[in-house]
């Protein structure tokens, strides 16, 4: 017999601290961290051909990184 019932578990779910906690929790968790970023971008790549405004924004950040202008700049001009 258990003390503890669906709606108990519901109940603690509406709790923002616990539920914060809690998420910090799995979110320290040694891989968790790396799975779920892997999981998002899953996810994120299958839905890019649908998402032009997301596209559009990705290519605004990596057009405004020097960093990213240079790394352009040197693929044109490699001969590879």
């Amino acid at each position: 017999m258990s003390l503890i019932q669906e709606e108990d578990v519901a109940r603690l779910m509406q709790e923002p601290e616990l539920m914060t906690e809690i998420a910090r929790a799995v979110v320290d968790t040694p891989g968790v961290m790396e799975q779920l970023a892997d999981d998002i971008a899953e996810d994120f790549e299958d839905h890019l051909d649908s998402a032009p405004e997301f596209r559009k924004l990705i290519l605004d950040a990596a057009v405004a990184s020097p960093q990213f202008r240079k790394l352009l700049a040197a693929k044109l001009v490699d001969d590879d």
